[in-house]
């Protein structure tokens, strides 16, 4: 039995389709984001996995299990369990997955965020760069450690051609090389009943007016989700009390500057189950999504799934998502906004923009991504093993060993006893004290002689700060 490979746009494949003898291809997914969170990513990887399961195409993947994750359960899907991540331990947590690669054999690595063996071929599967375009701290270890996978990768994959682009842009990959395959509509997004639509309003007080409906964070970092736009839009409507304002998700209030830009208007903040945001979809005047930047723009395809009308803005990748079936308004254009809301008022109006938008989410599946996937995957290997693409070298070995040694707790434990003594001993010094009667100076000679100790409380204060800046994905997968 062989996978047939399709050849595809945006694809290395090259121009004759292949076929791959199943019981030679044997790929690792690193299950690390289902440890954060169940959403956004997590939900892209179920989908994968249970489409794979159904095409027999699993029996290929074996998935490494950290942890608080329903992948697992999927039938036919052979796991592994593995440590927990760590961002405090990439160094290891590197190493340690070459070492589980090597014993299961692996012919490929791919992660579903950003981790990587040392010396088997990985490929990297991506989702935006809004890091890398919106000025964010990249000397994160995330944001290190995303960098690294993209340079250990064999072969990359995005999730839009735009995100596509600027992988290439960002990173000097050469152009049109990386593979793209865009999401489907997670199976929770159809259009709601309305009795469901009635129930959710009932619940939530919402049965008084009609209102817009905004999904996720309002303000991103730097701002890059734009939410003031939509605050500013219905603050200038000629009755900013006609429509309520619905925010799902984000932070758990809403911002109290963005809340003065339209003090008429009534406002809440919602954290709604599938079911029921499908409900408040379906039964929005419109979504309101005014982001500057997206790697895909799941938010735009859901509510068009739900037959809610699309205001959003023409950038990034949410040109490519929304096609012709949204609203488009300038990022900074508050008064364009406020009139493709009014412009929804028009029943003829609306309902050409719902037709348009059930139309465009229907070209979305999750069934012919996992095909893409599983096809460029395979034409991955093909590459490697004709020599046509490298094999990692050893410097990824030195590199996760350098970096496990500087993330250990003993190592940080000594320059940090350095650090005390020289501090101890010029406090003293400043304020005239005796070093040999102080009580201070007399501690940190204890601890300077004391290794366990140190190390103890040396690894105490390196995970402390991890858990303070080390990055964790969010409610939306970002």
């Amino acid at each position: 039995m062989s996978i047939y490979i399709r050849p595809s746009d945006r694809s290395c494949s090259g121009n004759a389709a292949r076929t791959l003898p199943e019981s030679r291809l044997r790929i690792i997914v690193d299950g690390v984001f289902f440890q954060y969170q169940s959403s956004g990513i997590a939900r892209v990887w179920t989908a994968l996995l249970e489409e794979w399961a159904k095409s027999g195409f699993i029996e290929h993947v074996v998935f490494l299990d950290r942890g608080g994750n329903e992948a697992s359960r999927i039938p036919s899907l052979r796991c592994e369990k593995i440590d927990a991540h760590d961002y405090a331990g990439t160094g290891a947590d590197g190493l340690g997955l070459e070492r589980i690669c090597r014993k299961l054999d692996a012919d490929l690595f791919v992660s579903t965020y950003y981790t990587t063996p040392t010396a088997t071929p990985s490929f990297f599967f991506g989702y935006d760069t809004i890091p890398e375009m919106i000025g964010a701290d990249l000397s994160r270890e995330v944001w290190r450690e995303k960098r690294r996978a993209i340079l250990h990768a064999a072969a990359h994959l995005m999730i839009s051609e735009n995100s596509a682009r600027d992988l290439e842009g960002i990173y000097d990959l050469p152009q049109g090389s990386t593979h793209v395959a865009h999401c489907g509509v997670w199976r929770s997004f159809f259009p709601p009943s309305p009795q469901e639509i009635a129930s959710l309003r009932n619940k939530y007080g919402l049965s008084d007016r009609p209102y817009v409906l905004m999904v996720g964070e309002r303000v991103g970092i730097d701002g890059y989700k734009n939410g003031e736009l939509v605050f500013k839009a219905i603050g200038r409507l000629p009755d900013p009390s006609r429509f309520t304002l619905v925010c799902v998700g984000g932070s758990a209030v809403i911002e109290s500057r963005l809340a003065a830009l339209a003090p008429k208007t009534r406002m809440i903040r919602l954290r709604l189950d599938d079911d029921e945001l499908r409900a408040a979809s379906g039964g929005a005047h419109a979504l309101l999504y005014p982001s500057r930047y997206e790697g895909f723009g799941m938010p735009v395809l859901e509510a068009m799934a739900c037959r809610a009308p699309v205001v959003t803005c023409r950038n990034s990748s949410i040109i490519e998502i929304a096609g012709d079936a949204a609203l488009f308004v300038g990022e900074d254009d508050a008064d364009g906004m406020g009139q493709a809301i009014e412009r929804l008022c028009d029943p003829t109006v609306r309902e050409e923009f719902i037709a348009r938008g059930t139309a465009q989410a229907s070209k979305f599946s999750f069934a012919e991504m996992a095909r893409q996937v599983a096809n460029a995957l395979i034409s991955t290997h093909h590459r490697i093993s004709s020599g046509e693409l490298a094999r990692p070298n050893g410097i990824w070995q030195d590199l996760r060993e350098t970096l496990q040694t500087s993330q250990s707790p003993k190592i940080f434990g000594f320059v940090l006893r350095q650090e005390l003594r020289r501090r101890t001993l010029a406090m003293l010094r400043k304020f005239g004290g005796d070093p040999s009667r102080s009580r201070l100076w007399a501690i940190a000679r204890e601890l300077q002689h004391n290794p366990e100790r140190w190390m103890t409380i040396a690894g105490a204060f390196l995970r402390r700060g991890f858990e303070r800046w080390r990055w964790a994905p969010r409610q939306d997968g970002k």
